[in-house]
């Protein structure tokens, strides 16, 4: 059977380098080889909200656009492979991502990728086929994160089976972080009796509390407190109401993800 590896989703030039740093770290404290991929997407991965078409002029320069960003980012990862000393396989593909993650389905521990918002058109959906299609534990790395990773990591407490999956998931980094913070929003103080139970086990010197809302949206709280907290990651269950609902009604999930601004460890 073949080992697990831990799979780099290059989605474009755009986080790519922020991702490869944080997938150093942690191919270091798993044990694990990393494994990179990047999609030339092509015009049906392109997905309007109309009936709106590309044109046949718009479909050779998204054609383009695609072959740029896959020169560059083999620079992006010779020159990573220089400076870190890892060399790891880097496939490539053509169709869409969604697509292309079921290559990884039963080989693959676990999935790190950029933030999607701000990707190229045709690359948004990497991190949903990633939590959704293939139900990955993933790291979304933003595009801007110079910060390292994991260190300092957060777990945002709600009691639902996806943060217990995170939990079991990333004890690896939990266990050998440096510090670890759990975090209840708006909650009473009885909460953090279930999550001594659920963390303690995996990082005996966590500590805990509670942090009032004032009216302010969970993910909101989180960030600003992930911020004061000098966090280097925070752990979350993604989509506890189904992701078809929060995706479709903004759920914490989906403000996190949109308004991130640190490594988020996340399981479906």
């Amino acid at each position: 059977m073949e080992s697990k590896f831990i799979l780099v989703l290059l989605t474009s030039t755009t986080g790519a380098t922020q991702c490869l740093r944080v997938a150093s770290v942690m191919s270091e404290r798993l044990g694990q080889t990393l494994r990179l991929a990047h999609v030339e997407v092509g015009p049906r991965s392109i997905v309007f909200t109309s009936d709106e078409q590309l044109s046949q002029s718009e479909v050779e320069h998204l054609a383009d656009r695609e072959r740029v960003e896959t020169e560059k980012l083999r620079d992006i990862v010779a020159e990573w492979t220089r400076s870190s000393g890892i060399a790891a396989e880097f496939n490539l593909y053509k169709g869409d991502e969604w697509a292309v993650m079921r290559h990884y389905r039963n080989t693959a521990s676990m999935v790190v990728v950029a933030a999607p918002y701000i990707q190229p058109p045709g690359h948004r959906e990497a991190l949903r086929a990633a939590l959704v299609r293939t139900r990955h534990p993933v790291v979304m790395v933003p595009s801007e994160w110079e910060g390292g990773f994991g260190r300092r990591l957060m777990v945002g407490w709600w009691d639902v089976p996806p943060l217990r999956r995170a939990l079991v998931a990333f004890r690896p980094f939990l266990a050998a972080a440096e510090q670890v913070e759990v975090v209840a929003v708006g909650k009473d103080e009885s909460v953090l009796d279930d999550a001594r139970a659920a963390v303690a086990p995996l990082c005996a010197a966590a500590n805990y509390r509670v942090v009032g809302a004032d009216g302010r949206r969970t993910a909101d709280v989180l960030l600003e407190a992930a911020g004061a907290y000098r966090a280097d990651g925070l752990v979350m269950g993604a989509f506890r109401r189904g992701e078809v609902l929060n995706w479709l009604a903004g759920g914490t999930s989906t403000r996190l993800i949109q308004s991130n601004s640190l490594p988020l460890l996340m399981h479906p």
